[in-house]
């Protein structure tokens, strides 16, 4: 069977297709028709008029296997019906008065000989056919490959490597390291014997007889895979697959991708192996690589936009609270008789707020930076209560109030100052929708739920409802409020996912919008 087509390299003759040249075989059909022709004469002149009493007749099946190399169907159907007119026209000018039964018996022989040897021909000449297709179907095939294939005669690297073992070399990978000059001598004895298209093109060669003769012809001088390939042939590997570069015809290097399959009985003379161009992966991996040293880049800064913008979000209610106090302390000193007691319950209102600025910041520092904030025991009752207290003066100023359900104390592991920030955000972004929407009345309601091992917050609001362009409320920068930030679920969703609890916000049946905090409780 061919393989990718005709072509002479590595210095000698290399065909194929297996056929020979055209005038070569019409010289040879028209010597074998002639030599056939006196052959079928000779054949009829002894068998009609001499007195042999045998089946000369049967030497016409010499005749067809001479004449029918290479002859079509209809063409050795021809032949086989001027045989069978030859034999009958000898009997009858034989023995056309008296045909004795032995002369009878010669005549069946000898065209039943003919018949078969015509079914054998024919036989043949169909798998001739068959073979023929199936070799330019292959051949077709091969050349239309987008991957590149040339074959390798690898007999003269089985018999350097059976030089090495014959002068005692056990450890053929150590050898192989020790001597490099024997790699690259080895490389240089491998020929190439055939390639397909797509290898032409690769290697901007314009045809097969201008292809590279040897191996080491396009492999650098620096390639480190070819001892593997000397060990994958000393080892009978089922496959071998390296990556490695080749030489151009212009000089260019071409990454590629080599594989080839050893098994045992592999005919070392003609070993295709399929060579993939990956020169686009290798620029889509440096493509890949410099955008991911560029997203770190970009990463780093957000994160650092991230932490500043959210303590600045978080520091806005504390500085409200630190501005309100020091406006008070001023009203009461500025009074004629000045009331020191309100002065000082408002500086020490002062000094709590600032306490809780420097609180705020160090917890959304360590919470955007990774931290796990400072976790004890809690009860939520508790907390809950002291977080209205902060937010007292916010809720009044928007003239709302919140209906708080019986608490209880359910006990939680948690940060304080986290979970008082993650209450404080949902009651402002419920004030500020309601306000936003002007809702003549402004409620609140607050209650905890026990689930089992599990506790929930719930926050209600009267408010028009989540806005249906957020899809993603949770979301860093994601809003809808002018001038928002799009900071504060997204910093409650951190805080609720450090303590290994959940958060949801959804639109309430009877409407406005409830937040549901779901987190483990301690036993």
């Amino acid at each position: 069977m061919s393989n990718f087509g005709d072509r002479a390299m590595g210095g000698g003759s290399v065909t194929f297709s297996g056929a020979a040249r055209p005038g070569l075989r019409w010289n040879a059909a028209r010597l074998r028709t002639l030599a056939a022709s006196l052959l079928a004469l000779g054949v009829f002149w002894i068998d009609s008029f001499t007195s042999f009493h045998s089946a000369i007749a049967t030497l016409y099946v010499v005749v067809l296997l001479l004449a029918g190399a290479g002859l079509d169907r209809r063409a050795l159907i021809g032949w086989a019906l001027a045989c069978a007119a030859l034999t009958l026209t000898s009997f009858l000018i034989v023995h056309r008065h008296a045909p004795a039964t032995e002369a009878m018996l010669r005549l069946l022989v000898s065209l039943a000989a003919n018949a078969v040897t015509t079914a054998l021909l024919l036989h043949r000449a169909a798998l001739d056919a068959r073979m023929a297709r199936e070799e330019r179907r292959y051949a077709t095939m091969t050349d239309t490959l987008a991957i590149a294939i040339w074959e390798h005669d690898f007999r003269p690297v089985a018999d350097a490597i059976a030089t090495v073992r014959a002068q005692g070399v056990a450890d053929l990978a150590a050898y192989l390291r020790a001597h490099p000059g024997f790699v690259a001598e080895t490389r240089r004895l491998v020929r190439i014997t055939d390639v397909n298209q797509t290898a032409l093109d690769l290697m901007g060669v314009p045809s097969k007889a201008a292809f590279f003769r040897k191996l080491g012809d396009f492999l650098p001088e620096t390639d480190a895979s070819f001892a593997d390939c000397i060990l994958a042939i000393d080892e009978q590997r089922p496959m071998f697959q390296a990556e490695t570069q080749v030489i151009a015809a212009d000089g260019s290097p071409i990454d590629v991708i080599v594989a080839f399959s050893l098994p045992p009985g592999t005919c070392l003379a003609r070993v295709p192996g399929s060579i993939l161009d990956i020169r686009q992966r290798k620029r889509l991996e440096t493509t890949v690589e410099r955008t991911r040293i560029e997203l770190e880049r970009v990463q780093r800064t957000a994160a650092i936009g991230a932490m500043s913008a959210s303590i600045a979000h978080e520091i806005n209610q504390p500085i409200a609270a630190v501005q309100s106090y020091a406006e008070a302390a001023a009203r009461w000193l500025a009074r004629p008789e000045p009331d020191l007691e309100e002065v000082r319950l408002s500086l020490t209102g002062l000094g709590r707020a600032v306490a809780n600025i420097h609180a705020v910041v160090r917890r959304v520092r360590s919470l955007v930076g990774g931290g796990r904030g400072e976790m004890q025991p809690l009860g939520l009752g508790t907390l809950v209560a002291d977080t209205l207290t902060i937010a007292a003066r916010d809720i009044d100023a928007h003239g709302a109030r919140i209906r708080v359900s019986p608490l209880g104390e359910p006990q939680v592991m948690g940060d304080a100052i986290l979970l008082q920030h993650l209450l404080l955000n949902l009651i402002t972004n419920a004030l500020q929708a309601m306000e936003a929407a002007a809702m003549p009345d402004k409620r609140m309601e607050l209650a905890l739920e026990m689930r089992g091992d599990r506790v929930q917050l719930l926050l209600r609001d009267h408010g028009p409802g989540l806005d249906p362009a957020m899809a993603q409320p949770f979301e860093t920068f994601a809003t809808t409020k002018p001038g928002g930030m799009g900071l504060g679920l997204s910093i409650c969703r951190s805080i609720v996912e450090l303590h290994d609890g959940r958060i949801a916000i959804a639109n309430h049946p009877d409407g406005g919008v409830i937040a549901t905090v779901d987190l483990p409780r301690v036993a």
